[in-house]
């Protein structure tokens, strides 16, 4: 499998060429030594070894040990070209800065300068009791090669220190990574979550905040509101039972001291430790405080990062809170409209003609006796024409109740500006498919079906990297069919949902199976690794309306 160079790569590449290249003219122009066709065969070898050396450094690279052994080759091959072209004379005795530069910018620290002192003890020795140094003291040897010893250990120290940079920015990059994938999956689980899953927003993300700190324990908690819908209840994690009544008595003592806080606040609780905690507010008022027990040993740029991090999701909590109550006061708003306008199409037209119906009814009760057998016909299909009148335009104005025919936002809309909008974010092909209709379907049956829809393509993009995903979705009368099919990496299917059993944290593979079992569904999951992953879910329409029945 070829592997991608990285610009690391590129750089180290280019130098081994770069050095090599002047270092073979330099051998080439001396006269000394052995004749030119001798050192051009000598130069063909050694970019010959460079290529396959680079090669190997580059699939090694997540190997440490074997990699440590390559460039112990290589060192040991460069110190003998060394002696064999001239000792302390020979132009390629800098040439081992390049597994020098592997040593120290890939390997341990201790590995670099054991290359480095290994190589220079090596020369030392060899060029001093066998070499053209016999005349001269061991400190005079040392002091004439006194640049090269200075060019490798610098190396070495330049390169230890880059590399410790390049580690910080990785585990930088990899926490920041970690972050957007705590965050994304906390978005995804508010949005698809129903009223009664809002309830415990603050369970979720008090499990989130734990993620994301790395600490044990964090709360969630709501100050009491004065009338209005019920709020969602306070939460924590990492505390036991018998201890939560205890926390947030506590921090309910302080209740007014907190809703006039904007900024971030450590406090110490009785009995409880050293705390860091953040207001949560939304434009129109203070809703409560979001927080975690801090640890003893946390420095101060620990405390920066739960700080930048509480105010985060502070701002965030505020942002889905809001957005939940704006919504509960526009489905009121619509209802009541909706509401208001049925009465007046009911009043108007359907109620005048009922009344029609009664009055003629009751008339021809009263005078049936007296009429003959066709104006008693007449009659009665007079009342029937009207009675039916009155049916058609009854479920005119039900059916005029679907958003489909009163202009709002469709089931099926949300669905695909659902799947539209994961799609630009994320850089990703989502192809949907549909057949039939929804207007039909009960309320549960759009609920676990967005959820699903939602879930599956959320994960086939965050956790299996793919690159297309292909949704198609059938609706009959009598069934639903969802298949759902992405080219990411797949995963043992075997295995997931066992290894999920005691899991509780968000929707996923064992959530998705429940919904369609609970509509009375079948849920099928086929994966491997490296070959994408299906899902195939068959519901049949009314099942789930007869269990409840």
């Amino acid at each position: 499998m070829k592997l991608k160079a990285t610009a690391e790569d590129k750089m180290f590449t280019f130098y081994r060429y770069f050095s090599l290249s002047l270092t073979a003219l330099m051998y080439l122009l001396n006269l000394s030594g052995p004749s030119v066709i001798i050192k051009s065969l000598i130069i063909i070898a050694l970019f010959a070894f460079a290529y396959l050396f680079t090669i190997y450094y580059r699939r090694l690279r997540k190997r440490p040990r074997i990699l440590m052994l390559a460039v112990s080759v290589e060192v040991a091959g460069v110190l003998a070209l060394t002696l064999f072209t001239g000792g302390y004379d020979s132009p390629f005795k800098l040439y081992v800065l390049n597994p020098v530069l592997v040593a120290a910018g890939t390997l341990s620290v201790y590995f670099g300068w054991t290359v480095v002192l290994g190589y220079l003890g090596v020369i030392v020795a060899t060029c001093y009791l066998f070499m053209r140094s016999a005349g001269k003291t061991f400190a005079q040897t040392v002091a004439d090669n006194g640049n090269l010893f200075l060019a490798l250990v610098l190396t070495v120290i330049i390169m230890q220190m880059v590399n410790r940079l390049k580690r910080q920015r990785e585990e930088a990059n990899a926490r920041t990574n970690e972050t957007m994938e705590h965050i994304k999956s906390l978005y995804h689980i508010v949005e698809t979550s129903s009223q009664h899953d809002f309830m415990n927003i603050g369970q979720v993300i008090t499990d989130y905040v734990v993620k994301l700190t790395k600490l044990d324990k964090a709360l969630f908690w709501f100050a009491r509101q004065n009338g209005g819908e019920p709020a969602p209840q306070s939460r924590q994690t990492g505390w036991q039972q018998e201890e939560e009544g205890h926390l947030f008595a506590e921090l309910e003592k302080h209740g007014n001291e907190w809703r006039l806080q904007r900024d971030p606040v450590f406090k110490s609780l009785p009995g409880l430790g050293d705390f860091l905690l953040m207001p949560v507010r939304m434009s129109t008022r203070f809703v409560g405080m979001i927080g975690v027990k801090l640890e003893s040993s946390e420095g101060l740029e620990g405390r920066r990062w739960y700080i930048q991090q509480l105010m985060f999701l502070a701002e965030l909590s505020a942002i889905i809170l809001q957005r939940h109550e704006l919504g509960v006061i526009e489905n009121r708003l619509i209802i009541t409209n909706e509401q208001n306008r049925i009465a007046d199409e009911m009043h108007d037209s359907v109620s005048q003609s009922l009344f029609g119906i009664v009055y003629a009814t009751h008339s021809l009760k009263q005078t049936w006796r007296k009429m003959t057998e066709p104006e008693l016909e007449e009659q009665i299909e007079l009342i029937h024409e009207s009675a039916t009148k009155v049916a058609k335009e009854l479920r005119i104005t039900i059916y005029s109740l679907s958003s489909k025919k009163s202009g709002g936002p469709t089931w099926l809309g949300m669905v695909r500006s659902h799947l539209k909008s994961l799609s630009r974010l994320n850089d990703v092909e989502i192809e949907l498919k549909i057949t039939g209709d929804d207007f039909s379907l009960p309320y549960p049956y759009h609920k676990a079906l967005f959820r699903i829809i939602s879930e599956a393509t959320g994960n086939a993009i965050r956790h299996g990297a793919a690159s297309r995903v292909e949704v198609e979705l059938a609706l009959k009368p009598k069934w639903i069919r969802l298949t759902i099919v992405d080219d990411g990496v797949g995963f043992n299917a075997e295995h997931v949902f066992s290894d999920s059993e005691n899991h509780s944290g968000g929707l996923g593979m064992k959530n998705m199976r429940y919904l369609a079992q609970s509509l009375g569904g079948d849920f099928q999951l086929t994966s491997s690794e490296d070959a994408g992953t299906r899902i195939h879910i068959t519901i049949p329409v009314g099942v789930a309306e007869l269990k409840n029945a």
